[in-house]
Order: C-alpha cells, then sequence, then structure tokens
C-alpha cells in the first residue's frame, strides 16, 4: 500500500484518471434513476386537473345597431340686423334675451326732415300727373309734339321715384326683426348715432334647433335624410329628431362627413352651444345583451368574451352593437352562446373545460 501511495505520487495523472471515473460512474447513475416522459407526463396531469367554469345559454334578439356621435346644438339661422340709413336711435322697444316674432320694432331712429320731403315729393308728384295727362291730351288733339310729351312722363317718374325712395328712408329708418327668433344681442342704446351698415342687433333662430355633429367615411353610407335621430344633452334631458342635411364631401385632415339633425324647440328652452351625444340607428342585427363583468381579456389584451364549444374555450372578441345602463348588446356570438360567466379569467383560448352550474 506504501509503495501503491508512492506511485501515485510520483505519477499525479493516475489521480485525475481516477477523480474523472468517479464522476462519470455517478452521473451514470442519475440518468438511470431519471423518471421517464410518461412518468412526467402523468404527474403533470395529477398536479393540473382540468379548469371548472360556470356558464349560461345566452339567446340573441334583433336589435338596432346605434351609431354614437358627438356634437353641439346651433340656432337654425342667425341674422345681424344693421342700420339701412344714418340716424340717431331714439327709441329701444326689445330687450336682449327676449323674444320676438317677424317684423317686431327693435328699434327706431330719428326720421329727421323726412316727413315734409315725403310731403312735398308727393305733391310734386300730383303736379307732374297733371302736367303729364295734359300734354298727353293736347298729343292726341295733335297740338303737342312727341318731345314735349316724352319730356312730361320723364318728370313724372322722376317724381315718383323721389316719392319711393324717401317712403323708403322712413321704413328703414325702424329696424325689425326679420324673423321669429330670439334677440340675443343689442349693440345700440337711445342716443348713438348710427350709419348706413353698423350693427344693431344679433337675432337667432331657435325652432329648430340643430344638432351638428361628424359621421366617420364608414358609417355614412348609412345615413339617410330625414331618418330619425336621439339626443342626449350633456344635462341628461333627451330629445328627437331627424337628419335634415349631409354633407357631400368629408372634412379634410378627419375624412368624415357633416351632418345636422333638427330638434324641435317650439318654446325655445333648449340653448345653442350645448355639447351632447347623438344616437344614429343604422340597422338592426343579432345580438346577445351581456353584463361586463363576464367580459375578458385574451392573451394580447383584447377585450372580449369566453364562451364554451365542445368543452373547449372560445374567445370572441366584441363587436360591441349599443350599450345601455344594466348591459350591452354585442354582435357576433350567433343566435345562441354558452357564455363562460364564472372562472373567465383563470382559462385560455383552447383550454378544455369541465362545465359546473349547480
Amino acid at each position: 500500500m506504501k509503495k501503491l501511495g508512492e506511485r501515485l505520487h510520483k505519477q499525479p495523472v493516475w489521480i485525475a484518471l481516477i477523480i474523472t471515473l468517479c464522476l462519470v460512474i455517478w452521473i451514470a447513475s442519475g440518468y438511470l434513476s431519471a423518471p421517464s416522459d410518461e412518468t412526467i407526463v402523468n404527474e403533470k396531469t395529477n398536479t393540473h386537473p382540468i379548469s371548472k367554469v360556470q356558464t349560461t345559454i345566452m339567446h340573441a334578439e334583433r336589435v338596432n345597431r346605434d351609431v354614437t356621435l358627438y356634437g353641439r346644438t346651433e340656432p337654425d339661422r342667425i341674422a345681424t340686423v344693421r342700420a339701412e340709413v344714418n340716424g340717431r336711435v331714439i327709441e329701444v322697444l326689445a330687450e336682449r334675451g327676449s323674444a320676438v316674432s317677424k317684423g317686431d320694432v327693435l328699434v327706431k331712429l330719428d326720421p329727421q326732415d323726412r316727413y315734409e320731403q315725403l310731403a312735398f315729393a308727393k305733391a310734386l308728384l300730383g303736379q307732374r300727373e297733371t302736367e303729364f295727362n295734359g300734354i298727353e291730351a293736347l298729343k292726341k288733339q295733335g297740338y303737342q309734339a312727341q318731345t314735349a310729351l316724352a319730356e312730361a312722363q320723364a318728370n313724372l317718374e322722376s317724381a315718383r321715384a323721389q316719392v319711393s325712395q324717401l317712403e323708403l328712408a322712413l321704413k328703414n329708418s325702424v329696424a325689425v326683426a326679420p324673423f321669429d327668433g330670439v334677440l340675443n344681442d343689442r349693440v345700440v342704446e337711445v342716443g348713438d348715432y348710427l350709419r348706413e351698415g353698423d350693427e344693431i342687433a344679433t337675432i337667432v333662430d331657435l325652432q329648430p334647433l340643430v344638432f351638428t355633429a361628424h359621421v366617420t367615411e364608414s358609417d355614412i353610407a348609412s345615413v339617410t335624410l330625414g331618418q330619425q335621430a336621439s339626443a342626449r344633452l350633456i344635462s341628461g334631458e333627451q330629445v328627437t329628431g331627424h337628419i335634415r342635411y349631409i354633407s357631400n364631401v368629408s372634412n379634410e385632415g378627419t375624412n368624415t362627413f357633416t351632418i345636422e339633425v333638427a330638434v324641435g324647440n317650439p318654446d325655445n328652452t333648449l340653448l345653442a352651444g350645448l355639447s351632447g351625444e347623438i344616437f344614429v340607428t343604422l340597422k338592426q342585427v343579432s345580438a346577445i345583451k351581456i353584463t361586463p363583468s363576464v367580459m375578458a381579456l385574451d392573451e394580447d389584451g383584447n377585450l372580449g368574451v369566453k364562451v364554451v364549444e365542445n368543452n373547449r374555450v372560445r374567445f370572441v372578441g366584441i363587436d360591441m352593437v349599443k350599450s345601455e345602463a344594466d348591459g350591452v348588446w354585442l354582435a357576433g356570438l350567433g343566435e345562441q352562446a354558452e357564455v363562460i360567466i364564472r372562472g373567465q379569467g383563470f382559462v385560455r383560448d383552447g383550454d378544455s373545460v369541465e362545465v359546473v352550474n349547480n
């Protein structure tokens, strides 16, 4: 034994060979004792049983597919009343915010001496008519030339024009409402001097009230003139109306089309400039109503519903038709679907499941 130790000490390569041989024997023993693939599969099956889920059978109904738009209310029309003659404001008869009817007097301007000028013009007109009639009678008898008759007729027409001009000036010295509406603003007071073209007031027509919104190019083909629509104001008030205008050219940059929805507003209770949602019915489709609690996400983060078909999970992305306070209507689930209502967060698309509905 002593001689063997001395030999190993003198030849260290034998030590390395012995150590290597021991390692090979130890590794081989590990492979021989490793479990088989079948054993591993069985262990996985035993530790990961099939998931259990609770489902319910849901049936589709025919519902209207609505498109929701966001817009704002606007007046049906707006008019700015301006002075048509020069003059000083001598009377104001309508206050801001008051309802006015077509022809109601808003303000009066000083007529100055136009009444006197009109009286003189009418007297002169009477004289010209007498002169023309006399010359015309003499012309028929052959005592007047055609030139005299033409001059008398020109004088008569000039007098008539002067009367008309003065009557129009007096009429325009009174500013009136051009249509039924609301006096939204008035920028003059008694004593203001106005020149022709100066602004006096702004009249807005709120009957009907108009909702203006924009429809995408994918939905515009389903929108028609006269089509019924509803709207919900920011205050929560619900109103109904119809589409009265559809733009024929899309807006640059957004590729959306402007539409107008006219809503009845006989008492002017609805105001212009309010924001709201507009709901336009496009067509009827088959949809199933579910509560948001049964929705789930797939591996890519898409929102949808998980259903069971032949004991396997199938993920269906949402195609929302419309939403209500107690749920949403989804298309794409067929006429009937077995929807997972519990356990949907623990299974994936394609997983085998056991349905438990007790």
